[in-house]
């Protein structure tokens, strides 16, 4: 940091003051008072409020006089020099910016994306640059959890008929344990940005000397370069992921897939498939090991299958792991590797939409990258701080955006110092073929059709309840009775049933609610509001219920007897 002058000083009613390179950090007048009244215009409770400055600290003590104990998150570059009385007992204060953003990130999913930014009187001035980083932090992480957001909303329903259809699968194919701990050679890892093109000549000349692993549409710059990776790993659920395998034929390679993965890939990929699921899906690889006999391990996601297929590499090998074509960036204006069908070269013109931003790049100098590979970026950084004591990992992208913390090497490097020519990678056979019992399937389908029927019964029965109290001001004891049971017998039945993804958004409206719900105290309107929080949640799981219903009795039509 630059040197400051900071000098130390009385206000006019004898409280403790302090200026930093000529600006004062609080009102020389009251700074209590100054306080009191900068809260009372600009704090908002229900918020994420975020104090840019502590100072001598006048705006946090004013808080905590007024609210009490409430979350809010405090950045102060200088907050290690201050002479504050008592400091060594403050907490929840940040002075270094990484460690500040690390927490902020966290806060700012739980407030639903509402940030209130509060300035200490003269900061903004002082640490302008600082001020601006930190506008620009909150602004870029709003907006790739919108991006999420809108991600699990848009595919929610598509996700829901995929866990259902590729159940047909998972049941017939390997569970991707069967592969855990059986290489111990380099592995290298393939996405598809841009930075790829360059590397592919390399990776064709040492191809059976290691094991290679292409993170989704990535598999088509490979075939189109002669590459034939031997696992491709897939979870996109989209129309557009099914495409890019659609024509691709009947390769030596394998599939490993995840449960959301567009069904109709592994309806026609005639080569061996392993299946997993991802974390927090606990109670759908307890259902699915409990009803059709299948242990699917749980894998990292985090908004790009290069993340989740990091992961496999990891489980998968023992040996030192290269990632290539992982740019993250619009490196040479290029918004993917060649004869991937994404490809698109970017001309002035889209660099105006206002969503394209600088970042750190491979070489140190600013590259061009957009929120959702950002939010990728930082899903691969925490992925590395879980495997990096056991794994030797490198990025050998070179180019696109620096991977905090994740050694850069040259790809020929790593290739010269790591594979051997001598020695060919013997890829792995099934030890024993799966035998599809398809009354078991099929039990196991029925079985979901019975829990949604019930479900279905219990919701409509709820429903009905809520309207009978439309018009009252209080729910009945009786009532309220009822659906309680109601709620407890569904609690029973979810885990019975794969509906987490469908679910999902529903979730995220109904924690909405709750959170306006704190701001009545009009007992009509609460009343009101608690009505409309419990009939939109029933309606909605009702709909739920009903598309999965559709979904699981079109998979039995289609594979029950199969």
């Amino acid at each position: 940091m630059e040197d400051l002058e900071i000098i130390y000083l009385k206000t006019k009613n004898e409280m403790p003051n302090a200026k930093v390179n000529g600006y004062f950090l609080h009102s020389n007048y009251n700074p209590e008072a100054e306080a009191d009244k900068y809260i009372e215009h600009n704090f908002k409770e229900g918020y994420l409020n975020i104090l840019f400055g502590y100072g001598l600290g006048y705006i946090p003590n004013s808080i905590a006089k007024k609210y009490g104990e409430t979350d809010i998150l405090v950045f102060d570059p200088i907050f290690s020099s201050l002479s504050i009385e008592r400091k060594d007992k403050i907490a929840g204060v940040f002075f270094d910016f990484n460690e500040f953003c690390k927490s902020c990130e966290n806060y700012i999913a739980d407030f639903d994306r509402k940030v209130n930014i509060l300035i200490s009187p003269n900061y903004d001035k002082i640490f302008e640059k600082k001020y601006k980083d930190l506008l620009d932090f909150i602004r870029h992480i709003q907006i790739e959890d919108i991006v999420n957001e809108n991600t699990i909303r848009y595919f929610g329903d598509l996700w829901q008929e995929n866990y259902i259809m590729n159940l047909h699968y998972v049941h017939k194919d390997q569970s991707l344990k069967e592969l855990f701990n059986n290489y111990d050679c380099p592995v290298i890892l393939a996405s598809g940005g841009p930075s790829l093109t360059k590397q592919l000549p390399l990776l064709k000349k040492f191809k059976g000397k290691c094991l290679i692993i292409a993170a989704g549409s990535t598999v088509n710059s490979l075939l189109a370069a002669d590459i034939i990776p031997d696992y491709v790993v897939t979870m996109d659920g989209g129309e557009s992921n099914y495409l890019h395998f659609k024509n691709i034929g009947n390769y030596n390679f394998n599939l490993i897939y995840g449960l959301g993965n567009a069904w109709r890939i592994q309806r026609e990929f005639k080569g061996e498939r392993y299946s997993f699921c991802f974390y927090g899906e606990d109670s759908i690889q307890k259902h699915i090991k409990e009803g059709l006999d299948k242990d699917l391990p749980m894998l990292s996601s985090g908004g790009t299958v290069a993340i989740t297929a990091l992961e496999i590499a990891s489980k998968i090998s023992t040996g030192p792991i290269a990632i290539i074509g992982q740019d993250l960036a619009y490196t040479d204006n290029k918004s993917h590797a060649e004869n991937n069908k994404h490809y698109s070269e970017l001309n002035a013109e889209f660099y105006k939409n206002g969503l394209v931003f600088e970042v750190e790049g491979y070489y140190g100098k600013p590259v061009k990258t957009n929120h959702q590979f950002n939010s990728m970026r930082k899903s691969l950084e925490k992925l590395y701080q879980m495997l990096k004591y056991k794994h030797e990992i490198y990025n050998c992208t070179e180019g696109g955006a620096k991977i905090t913390d994740i050694p850069q090497l040259d790809f020929e490097e790593f290739c010269l110092k790591f594979i051997s020519n001598k020695t060919d990678i013997l890829k792995l056979q099934p030890n024993n073929e799966v035998t599809y019992n398809f009354a078991k399937y099929k039990e196991f389908m029925n079985k979901e059709v019975d829990v949604y029927l019930k479900m279905k019964k219990l919701l409509v029965e709820a429903i009905n309840l809520l309207k009978l109290e439309n018009k009252n001001y209080l729910f009945s004891s009786k009532t309220l009775k009822k659906l309680d049971n109601i709620d407890l017998k569904l609690k029973e039945y979810y885990p019975k049933v794969i509906m987490e993804r469908i679910i999902d958004p529903i979730t995220m409206d109904v924690m909405r609610m709750n959170v306006d719900n704190k701001k009545i105290e009009i007992k009509k309107d609460k009343f009101k509001q608690i009505y409309n929080q419990n009939m939109y949640l029933y309606e909605s799981i009702l709909e739920a219920t009903e598309i999965s219903l559709k979904y699981t009795r079109e998979a039995l039509n289609k594979f029950g007897g199969y």
